[in-house]
């Protein structure tokens, strides 16, 4: 994919916008979200509050603590129910009548026994609270079945230290459970809000329709609202109703509190995608109109780098991308003057350089001529003495002669090697071609087996599947010939010799090594492994002029490739080498 400007330019504009508008919806959504909890944490408390006003005691109690000192009920109570009875039930009826059905009137001896009832509410013949002396005390809700009901209850005496002469004035009520009610004080609280009443140290609850589990009491005893789940998730307030055992708690689903942010978010994306879309579009038509000129530039810069020299820009603009095209032109211009001139230059010193190199061949041809010459005669007559008159000679004579044979050997070697790698730097070479590596390379083993397999004894060549190469193959055998035979030749005499040949891919090319198992090398002198004539062994301990590796490392250059190694004393060596994929 072509990543240009003209495509990141707009890219990049609308990640930013899109990132910005990300960033700005999350705000957005999150100060919206934190309004709507401030508001619903003010809302509740308020529902509370109302709905504890609506509880108010104050009057019930009052009435129950007068009717308590009520001369008549003191009377009826200290007689022990025996007088003033129509007396006591008429100042009883003045609070609770005879007809009503959700709440009874009672009185009753400090025993618990009942002496006089009003009111067709009525509970199991018990006393439910615990009366108040000073002033009525209110139990806490009671639930029968379905059925949930309190009672208050104050104490009547004459002489408040006989308790025996008086008796218990106590009401008992009932909570009128229905839809309507429920819906009555939803309302009164906006409609969303639901509303609880119970004891406030547990069951039973109510939420004024039916009876309903407690709140949990992290919700009954925080000062402050708090989200818990109930169903769903919920934010809660809750209230103590003053002088009684109860409590009122105000309830509101978190989806709820959180419905204005997602109105928000609902509302306002639509507008930040259509930001994004329209600021990505006018970033798209920007970046065109900006780096059209400089694609022109550089398509025009392309087509001169081919060969192209008259290509130019057309200048359409007064800005500085038209200063840059006229720029390019004027630029565009002296490389045109400069390569013509340069061309004429060459083509002037090109019979001159074809002189030179047909003289540097004959020069090759004459010096390989004329020092093979000596070399021939010298090594001739020595062996003619050793030979002819070698019963003449004493055996210090017999060695020197033997000396002279071997160096003119070695110094033919050495004319032999110089001049092949100074006619690789002239040699062209057919680089365009497929090599089959492994065909090579097994080649070249086998005819290496063949013939060091008597002076060497065993040795191992293992040549894995190597990928194709792409150069000449008649260098590239070379290549695989001298690293070989280097090889053997340093693993002679040793136990079990090993060479491996294999390979690993890098990038667009394959690195190529021959491994042994050898004498190895002190690599503190590794820089002297491609020199010319630069050894790291003696010749009596291994032969060799030191041209073999140098002549690798020019053949590999000469591919576009690179040679190295690694290795250490009497631990073996592997030499590297790297080489363009091969085409298939």
């Amino acid at each position: 994919m072509n990543w240009s400007i003209e495509r990141k330019l707009p890219l990049f504009v609308t990640l930013l916008l899109l990132a910005v508008a990300v960033a700005q919806l999350s705000i957005g959504y999150g100060s919206v979200r934190r309004v709507s909890r401030a508001l619903a944490d003010k809302r509740l408390p308020l529902a509370t509050g109302v709905l504890a006003d609506l509880f108010q005691t104050s009057q019930t109690r009052a009435r129950v603590t007068a009717l308590a000192k009520d001369p008549a009920i003191v009377a009826f109570l200290g007689s022990g129910g025996q007088r003033g009875r129509d007396a006591a039930l008429a100042a009883m009826r003045r609070i609770t009548n005879d007809t009503v059905t959700n709440a009874g009137l009672e009185l009753r001896d400090f025993g618990g026994r009942l002496l006089l009832r009003t009111g067709r509410f009525a509970i199991a013949d018990s006393v439910l609270v615990s009366p108040g002396k000073d002033s009525a005390r209110y139990g806490r809700l009671l639930r029968q079945d379905t059925t949930l009901y309190f009672a208050i209850a104050a104490a009547a005496s004459q002489d408040e230290r006989a308790e025996r002469a008086g008796g218990i004035v106590q009401q008992v009520a009932r909570l009128q459970l229905s839809e309507r009610t429920r819906r009555a004080l939803t309302g009164l609280a906006g409609g969303d809000v639901e509303l609880l009443f119970g004891n406030a140290d547990g069951d039973p609850w109510t939420d004024f329709a039916t009876i309903v589990p407690a709140p949990p009491e992290a919700v009954r005893s925080s000062p402050t609202p708090i989200t818990y789940e109930r169903g769903e998730m919920t934010r809660a307030s809750a209230k103590a109703v003053p002088g009684t055992p109860w409590m009122v708690v105000a309830e509101l689903p978190s989806r709820l509190v959180a419905a204005p942010a997602r109105s928000y978010l609902v509302n306002m994306a639509p507008i930040a995608v259509l930001i994004v879309v329209i600021g990505g579009l006018v970033a798209w038509w920007g970046s065109r109109r900006i780096t059209r000129p400089l694609v022109d530039v550089t398509h025009a810069a392309e087509a001169i780098s081919t060969g192209d020299l008259e290509q130019r820009v057309s200048v359409q603009r007064d800005d500085e991308l038209g200063r840059l095209a006229r720029s390019f032109n004027t630029m565009a211009e002296q490389v045109s003057r400069s390569h013509h001139h340069l061309e004429a230059q060459v083509a002037q010193r090109t019979q001159a350089l074809e002189g030179t190199n047909a003289e540097l061949e004959s020069f090759s041809y004459s010096v390989s001529h004329d020092l093979r010459a000596p070399l021939r005669a010298i090594h001739g007559f020595a062996r003619i003495l050793l030979e002819d008159h070698n019963a003449q000679l004493d055996p210090e004579a017999q060695r020197l002669l033997g000396v002279i044979d071997q160096n003119t050997r070695r110094m033919g070697q050495l004319i032999d090697d110089l001049l092949a790698f100074s006619r690789l730097g002239r040699q062209e070479i057919a680089a365009g071609g497929r090599v089959d590596m492994t065909e090579l390379t097994r080649l070249v083993a086998d005819e290496i087996r063949r013939t060091e397999g008597e002076q060497n004894g065993h040795v191992e060549i293992r040549v894995a599947s190597l990928p194709a190469a792409q150069g000449d193959r008649a260098l590239l055998r070379q290549v695989i010939s001298n690293l070989l035979q280097n090889a053997v030749k340093f693993t002679r005499g040793r136990p079990n010799a090993r060479i491996e040949v294999g390979s690993r891919p890098e990038g667009k090319q394959t690195i190529y090594y021959v491994k042994d198992n050898g004498a190895g090398f002190d690599e503190r002198y590794i820089d002297k492994l491609f020199g010319v004539f630069q050894r790291l062994h003696s010749n009596e301990e291994f032969e060799g002029t030191g041209v073999g590796l140098a002549i690798v490392k020019r053949i590999v250059q000469r591919h576009g490739g690179r040679v190295w190694a690694e290795g250490k004393l009497n631990e073996g060596a592997t030499f590297f080498f790297s080489l363009p994929y091969g085409e298939n």
